[in-house]
């Protein structure tokens, strides 16, 4: 599946997230109100925060999926990183000012004790976060997005957040108020947790972060398996929002012409496009092989880099 087709079921699922955000949060708003519960509302803060984080993810998916032009000769992917990005800081925002609160209720010892209602809806709550966050997860791991997969933290710490909330609103029922604010406290610490960990993931992706070894190696396999390529000396590959780039040296017949290696790479090329599904585009560079002594010779080349070395310096000092 090509960038432009995931970027589009992409943003249909971030769609159904951002929907499920905004139901909960008026749920949980109009609730926290008519019961006073104090712990229900700041969920119900945090969840409208989610749809701000949400609409980032969708607005990035869509400017991601946009065609190279001409100040971006590259394209966007990279912007679904930085959209990564704004939700993780999003998330470390969220964190801090859930601290904030819960610090601030252990000071004063002041507490509500809500009703039932309060606990059911943070019961239904929880139940529809934990099932939205199975939801993302799965999809940003299929898709390899990790836009998703910050939409997908997200929730997975919204789950959590409700799971203390609803400690802390029955502790406050049945007589122990100090459970809402100590909850509030360790939902804190763990969305800061998510937030910093999908902050370093954008990161590395926004500074060209390498795929992992075993796709490196597919690469590789794939190109040494086309027909006329002796050897390759060299795979770089770089990844860019849920695509892959690839930058790859190989060797060939020295006998053979231009138009015969340049078919060589072109072949190479196709073969990594249609066998390594990550890989969005392929930079083939075609090198002599030396070991070769005639036009029929196929050798096992099990040391080309020293000759592609060579190749490419004889090349530069000669002025090609």
């Amino acid at each position: 599946m090509k960038v432009a087709d995931k970027n589009r079921e992409a943003r249909v699922v971030a769609t159904i997230s951002m929907a499920t955000n905004i139901a909960l949060a008026l749920a949980k708003g109009v609730v926290g109100m008519l019961t006073g519960s104090t712990a229900v509302l700041a969920d119900a803060v945090h969840s409208a925060s989610d749809i701000f984080g949400t609409v980032i993810v969708l607005v990035g998916l869509r400017v991601s999926a946009s065609p190279p032009d001409e100040t971006h000769h590259y394209g966007h992917a990279k912007l679904e990183s930085v959209a990564a990005k704004i939700v993780a800081l999003v998330l470390i925002g969220t964190a801090v000012g859930l601290s904030l609160t819960a610090l601030a209720a252990l000071r004063t010892g002041q507490a509500d004790a809500p009703g039932r209602l309060a606990i059911g809806v943070m019961v239904a709550s929880m139940i529809a976060k934990d099932c939205i966050y199975r939801y993302v997860q799965k999809e940003s791991r299929r898709l390899e997005s990790t836009a998703l997969q910050a939409e997908a933290y997200n929730h997975r710490g919204d789950a959590g957040a409700s799971f203390a909330a609803l400690c802390g609103v029955v502790g406050a029922y049945l007589g122990y108020p100090i459970l809402d604010p100590l909850a509030g406290l360790l939902v804190a610490a763990l969305i800061a947790h998510m937030g910093v960990r999908l902050y370093v993931q954008s990161i590395r992706e926004l500074i060209d972060e390498a795929p992992r070894e075993h796709v490196l190696a597919h690469i590789k396999q794939v190109a040494l398996d086309t027909r006329g390529v002796v050897c390759v000396t060299e795979v770089k590959a770089r990844t860019v929002g849920s695509g892959v780039l690839v930058d790859l040296k190989i060797c060939v017949n020295r006998f053979l012409s231009v138009e015969q290696g340049h078919n060589i790479a072109t072949l190479a090329k196709r073969h990594i496009l249609e066998q390594v599904t990550a890989v969005e585009n392929v930079l083939v560079h075609v090198n002599p092989c030396h070991h070769v002594r005639s036009l029929d010779e196929l050798p096992e080349c099990s040391d080309c880099s020293d000759h592609a070395a060579l190749a490419e310096s004889v090349s530069i000092d000669s002025g090609i």
